[in-house]
């Protein structure tokens, strides 16, 4: 009788150490895998210690998530042991198989799913306690987190890069979710996902090559500057030293130079109003970029190459438009007039279709789909330069403006008639 009271007191206990074990291991491992970065920043408000203790273990999930599953296993195997022991000796082997079944069940129930979903739906208040414990339970049971994880060392490939480009991703699928979900506009969902990339695009990617950057020289004359600066409607323009790409004294604002030129004609040079300019490696990654911009109040820098070559320019604006897409302003957005100026010279924007302007000129052969700048850059490549002649029988297309590379402003003479100013 004795043994019998004896068995059935170690299978109700070893019973309940089991389920109570494995219950508060599944509850621990769900509100810790669930918590979301927001909900750990109210915790640490709430309770700095806590979100503290928290915060060390959500950074290195690893080593709770070993001690809770070694914790629950352990529970499951031995609770399952001893209880089906203790089963057969009282009752005999006969029954083991509809015990097993039973326990099995309830262990899945009570043990695995209610914990969790407990623990996903209440994962802030069982942070909060669990906190303090899982910190102590995970430095008592360091060796064993140790053994594991080289054990388990050959397996892991995951490297930091992977990680990281991992978080990311889950930053543009939580925007995602987000906007699916009517938090937040498909606007801010673009600039949430262009930001988190933002740290992969460097200055060379973004910058305007160096081909299409209007320069003015140290050797120019403010006259001359400003009807250089005039052509390419632009508000800064870098300036190098007598012509040399790659030695770039600074910048000018076109509003100082119009200044200048009103109030001081009799100044020779541009030294009066050049001011310096922040230098960049191609590879600076455009978050970098966009930090020196703010801290500095600066919209302009010259990006160079390994060999210190100027290999282009970057502006705050290209920055911004990564994250917001295009910022077209009244020069951006190329114009569409077509002006007759005397008879067979017309001034003409880069914006005019090919068939309108065919229709205008009485040349049909030139009618296309294509803007006048799309056509004339098929013609001549995309590195124009002011100046630049198109000759199509009995006209001649010459490129006066130019913005960002392509043809803003066209003049459009008779073949042998010199265009004018």
């Amino acid at each position: 009788m004795s043994a019998s009271e004896g068995s059935v007191t170690m299978l109700v206990a070893g019973t309940a150490l089991a389920f109570l074990v494995s219950f508060f291991c599944s509850l621990m491992e769900a509100a810790l895998l669930s918590l979301t970065p927001g909900q750990l920043v109210r915790l640490k408000r709430a309770n700095p210690r806590l979100g503290l203790a928290m915060g060390r273990l959500k950074e290195d999930l690893d080593r709770p998530i070993t001690v809770i599953l070694a914790l629950n296993t352990a529970a499951h195997t031995i609770g399952a042991t001893i209880a089906g022991a203790q089963f057969a000796l009282i009752f005999g082997n006969k029954a083991i198989g509809l015990f097993s079944g039973l326990f099995t069940f309830l262990m899945l129930q009570y043990t695995e799913i209610l914990p969790k979903s407990l623990g996903v739906r209440f994962n802030e208040a069982v942070c909060a306690w669990m906190a303090i414990p899982l910190s102590v339970l995970t430095r008592v049971m360091a060796p064993v987190i140790r053994l594991l994880r080289l054990l388990n060392r050959p397996f892991e490939s995951r490297s930091r890069a992977d990680a990281a480009s991992l978080s990311l991703d889950e930053v543009v699928a939580l925007a995602g979710h987000a906007r699916l979900v009517r938090l937040i506009t498909p606007q801010q969902e673009n600039i949430i996902t262009q930001a988190a990339y933002l740290s992969k695009q460097t200055a060379a990617d973004i910058m305007v090559p160096v081909e299409q950057i209007t320069f003015l020289s140290s050797d120019q004359t403010l006259p001359q500057s400003l009807v250089t600066a005039h052509m390419d409607p632009h508000t800064r323009f870098p300036v190098i030293q007598n012509g040399n790409r790659d030695v770039v004294q600074g910048y000018v604002n076109f509003k100082e130079l119009v200044y200048r030129v009103r109030t001081n004609p009799a100044e020779p040079t541009l030294h009066g109003v050049i001011r310096p300019v922040r230098f960049v490696p191609a590879d600076m990654p455009c978050h970098q970029v966009l930090r020196a911009f703010v801290d500095e109040h600066e919209h302009m820098a010259i990006v160079r190459d390994n060999q210190g070559h100027t290999a282009g320019l970057i502006t705050l604006e290209d920055v911004v438009e990564v994250l917001l897409g295009d910022l077209q302003d009244e020069f951006d957005r190329l114009p569409k007039m077509c002006h007759s100026l005397a008879k067979g010279v017309w001034i003409v924007g880069g914006g005019v279709p090919m068939s309108e302007l065919a229709e205008r000129l009485g040349m049909p052969q030139i009618a296309t789909e294509a803007t006048l700048a799309n056509w004339m850059a098929a013609r001549l490549g995309d590195s124009l330069v002011v100046d630049q002649r198109l000759r199509v029988e009995p006209l001649e297309f010459t490129v006066r403006r130019i913005r960002r590379g392509r043809p803003f402003e066209v003049l459009i003479s008779p073949v042998g008639l010199p265009p004018g100013p």
